[in-house]
């Protein structure tokens, strides 16, 4: 039919190179080949093995990131896991046939796709490919699964693929359901695979690759008229996250050209965005102002005046520059800490606000928190002042305390200061003992992906440092022994006596100051060359990075991020330059914010190291020296302290999400799952401490212990005041009331825009179960869920064991109405019913952040039996937003 149309001609070199492939992978060769990474600065990547320079011109031509952007392929994941080893499966099955199932699953790359048109051959192309055609062996290797009657299914299916494929039934004798397999040893059921690869190679290759294009063709298709009711839809209603593989593998990315396959012409308002727009940003035009006053006739005052109501700050200075002004004078104070390092003082270790939080006491070697003896009072201040505040990711909406300022100006300043510390304390480890991670002759080696990453920058560490670093170790002093002596009163037959105990804890060698000299000269040397535009690229890449995927996400979806869906790919950027002010990133990078965040009253009135401590020892911990820790030997006690201690760190998560919420968060919401509950009753008797503790710490009441989600009501009706029905028991937002176990409606009655009324059937772990796991229209019955129109039924009593919950979601008919939003015009309540006689409402306040879905009500299994939940969890970031937390793909 497709040569008979003339459309066959388009796919005729990428199905011959396919097919190519496919039979190099059936004759024992590999075809994909997977370098594993070291670390953030040597990602990991996958190529397609053994093209001809003929080949690889194709593959740049039609799979190349940038080309297959240039047609429109913004779509292009940025990150995925490729699941390369099955492309390489035929390979490992002729090769390594003991093993080849155990290679091939590790064989799984996480890749950045603009590394190459390689990565997207593999993920668009091969690997659905292969995982077809490897189908049965994955099925067998993984062993029975389900009924006997799921089981025949699944076979059933298989062989159905198979058969559309061309391939002789032949191939599946011993694979399928009640085919022997199970009767094979283990040297049989190799033999077997080694037959179905024959199988595979004697087909027709070309047409079984035509044929599977066809197939997922068919799919495309089948989503462009569900999509095609009044007309040619927009791309992005059709491409679903299954499709856009399907339009990169076989039309290069270009949705133009799907079209002319389909004879369909395109939407009126479809554009095609061939480029994303050059990032302009908004930083340091406060310098510029003499300039421009000059040049425009008007005064620098009101020049000034203007840039600050631009900035909308009270002065012409960005939040970038004030804190890069920050920076340098933190700079100054942590080379003077280090240059005035000598003989006899306490190491820096703890000059930096790393990474890992310790409660402990101060030890001899470190010392927590020294960056507030060591570095002015001036710069704390400022570090205080202007890193003081961020946002959650998951709570976009509020700007909330940071407990940990000192650390975010240490990530800020990345490598620089993670390089130049690290070999300040490694010159003092080396020589003042008791031991160093690495000697002054590899540190170059040590500090690899620093140096890397400074390299990367434009801002390399000099050589000769390392050089000299060799030359000094070659003349320090001789090692000497450093040891610690203890003295225990011992009673013996002549009475009280003291015994000192001594042990060796590592060496010292003289010469510190002669290494420390050279470090501090190279220190100075680098930071007056690059230092400022080590600076400049630290903010300069951030931002560019978000103006790149907000221009890049308006290209997919044809509209400005939501602020959730701004936050997604700007938290990093905020929290570092504007203090987690997403309206201020919006004016750096010259975009309207859609909405302001709110500034809700602060619960960290200190620092989150001592609020974190206060937790602590609130919890029975006892924050002492790591060489003294109660019942030393006892290693219970001391798994316990280090878990009390992670549940003081984690309290500061805790009281930034109660800033967010308004509210503390319940159980869900913090996670507790994540965590380790050291009490007999763990997690029973843990949480409802960590909340008592907390509360009396931030002076905030404690969440009522019967119901984290909010208020509980009992009463499920009440008579009329006419005695002729029942009036619905109305529930607040988190209220919940217990159902009886059988059947119940849900009835969602809307006004202001046309809706569709869904439901999830979802575990323990808040998931689906299947990828067919969304109740709707389409699919009306699943686990006892049935939809019809504007109602969901569940039969509490039919509905399987392992769904715990059934969410019902209202999500508005964005093809009926595309820019309709829940707000104060288009309202919504939910009316639950059962046959004894259950009534009960839920109207939700107004939306008022552009929700266009929401999770309304949720009914879900209390003990034995069943409670219903008032929600109202809106999501303005569309059905998408619903997938990232249900683990379902839904169609944007």
């Amino acid at each position: 039919m497709e040569a008979a149309a003339g459309r066959q001609q388009r796919f005729t070199d990428v199905d011959a190179l396919t097919a190519r492939l496919l039979a190099a992978s059936l004759e024992g060769r590999p075809v994909a080949a997977v370098t594993v990474g070291k670390g953030a600065h040597v990602p990991e990547t996958a190529k397609a093995a053994a093209l001809t320079r003929t080949e690889s011109a194709l593959c740049a031509e039609v799979f190349g990131v940038q080309e297959q952007q240039r047609r429109g392929a913004w779509y292009l994941p940025q990150q995925l896991s490729l699941k390369a080893g099955v492309v390489n499966l035929p390979h490992l099955l002729r090769h390594r046939p003991a093993h080849a199932l155990t290679v091939a699953a590790g064989d799984t790359a996480r890749l950045t796709v603009a590394e190459g048109g390689d990565v997207v051959l593999l993920w668009a192309l091969l690997v659905p490919l292969f995982e077809t055609l490897m189908e049965p062996v994955r099925v067998r290797a993984a062993g029975p699964a389900g009924t006997r009657e799921e089981q025949r299914q699944v076979w059933a299916a298989i062989e159905d693929r198979y058969r559309l494929l061309g391939i002789a039934s032949g191939a599946l004798e011993v694979f399928r359901f009640g085919g022997g397999w199970h009767a094979l040893d283990r040297r049989g059921q190799q033999q077997a695979r080694l037959d179905l690869l024959e199988a595979l190679a004697a087909a027709d290759l070309e047409q079984l690759v035509a044929r599977h294009r066809m197939q997922r063709l068919q799919q495309l298709t089948a989503g462009f008229a569900a999509k095609a009711k009044k007309g040619t839809p927009l791309a992005r209603r059709v491409l679903t996250r299954a499709l856009q593989p399907v339009v990169s593998a076989h039309f290069a990315g270009d949705w133009l050209a799907v079209l002319d396959y389909l004879q369909a012409p395109p939407h009126p308002d479809e554009e095609v965005i061939t480029a994303l727009p050059e990032a302009r940003l908004y930083v340091g035009m406060s310098s510029q102002a003499a300039e421009v006053a000059a040049e425009t006739g008007i005064g620098e005052d009101e020049v000034q005046a203007m840039l600050a109501a631009f900035l909308g700050t009270s002065t012409a200075v960005s939040p970038i520059e004030e804190r890069v002004s920050v920076l340098r004078d933190w700079w100054a104070g942590f080379d003077q800490a280090h240059a005035r390092q000598a003989k006899g003082m306490p190491s820096l270790w703890g000059l930096l606000d790393e990474e890992v939080m310790d409660l402990s006491s101060p030890g001899e070697d470190r010392t927590p928190q020294l960056y507030l003896q060591a570095l002015p009072p001036m710069v704390l201040e400022q570090v205080g002042r202007l890193l003081e505040t961020v946002m959650l990711k998951q709570h976009p909406g509020s700007i909330v305390s940071n407990p940990r300022p000192n650390h975010t100006m240490t990530q800020v300043l990345g490598a620089a200061a993670g390089f130049w510390h690290g070999i300040g304390l490694t010159a003092w480890f080396v020589c003042e003992g008791p031991y160093s991670r690495t000697t002054l002759s590899d540190a170059a080696g040590y500090y690899d992906r620093e140096l890397t990453e400074l390299r990367t920058a434009g801002c390399p560490v000099d050589a000769s440092l390392f050089e000299e670093l060799r030359a000094a170790e070659q003349q320090l002093g001789d090692p000497e022994s450093i040891s610690e002596g203890r003295s225990v009163p011992v009673v013996s037959e002549d009475g009280l006596v003291s015994v000192t105990f001594s042990m060796g804890r590592g060496s010292r060698r003289d010469g510190f100051e002669h290494v420390r000299d050279i470090v501090t000269r190279h220190r100075r040397a680098w930071a007056e060359r690059y230092l400022n535009t080590y600076l400049q690229q630290r903010w300069r890449r951030e931002l560019e990075e978000v103006a790149h995927q907000y221009h890049r996400h308006v290209a997919l979806k044809g509209r400005p991020p939501t602020l959730i869906q701004f936050s997604r790919f700007a938290t990093t950027a905020a929290n570092q330059w504007t203090g987690g002010d997403l309206g201020a990133l919006y004016t750096a990078i010259g975009e309207p914010a859609p909405s302001e965040q709110k500034r809700p009253a602060r619960l960290l009135a200190s620092d989150g190291h001592d609020f974190a401590r206060r937790v602590y020892q609130a919890l029975g911990g006892e924050p002492v020296p790591n060489s003294t820790w109660p019942a030393a030997q006892d290693p219970e006690e001391i798994r316990r302290q280090w878990e009390l201690q992670r549940l003081a760190i984690e309290s500061l998560r805790y009281v930034q999400l109660q800033e967010a919420l308004g509210q503390p968060p319940t159980a869900k919401q913090f996670g507790t799952q994540r965590l380790r509950w050291p009490w007999p009753g763990e997690e029973a008797e843990g949480w409802p401490l960590l909340q008592r503790a907390l509360a009396g710490l931030t002076r905030t009441g404690t969440p009522p212990a019967h119901s984290p989600a909010g208020p509980v009501t009992t009463d499920l009706a009440a008579p009329s005041p006419d005695g002729k029905g029942l009036v619905p028991l109305l529930l607040a937002k988190g209220g919940n009331a217990p159902l009886p176990t059988e059947t119940t409606a849900l009835r969602v009655t809307t006004v202001g825009a046309p809706v569709d009324v869904s439901a999830l059937p979802l575990t323990g772990d808040g998931k689906v179960r299947t990828d067919h796991g969304l109740v709707f229209y389409n699919h009306p019955h699943q686990d006892g869920v049935s939809s019809s129109g504007d109602t969901i039924t569940a039969d509490l009593g039919r509905i399987p064991d392992d769904v715990r919950t059934v969410a019902v979601v209202v999500s508005v008919d964005l093809e009926a109405q595309p820019t309709a939003v829940l707000d104060q015009r288009t309202t919504w309540r939910a009316d639950i019913t059962q046959i004894s006689g259950v009534l009960l409402r839920f109207e939700p306040p107004a939306h008022d952040a552009g929700e266009t879905v929401v999770v309304a009500v949720e009914l879900y299994r209390h003990g034995p039996g069943w409670k219903a939940r008032a929600v109202a969890q809106g999501y303005d970031s569309g059905l998408a937003g619903l997938a990232t937390d249900y683990g379902i793909n839904i169609e944007p």
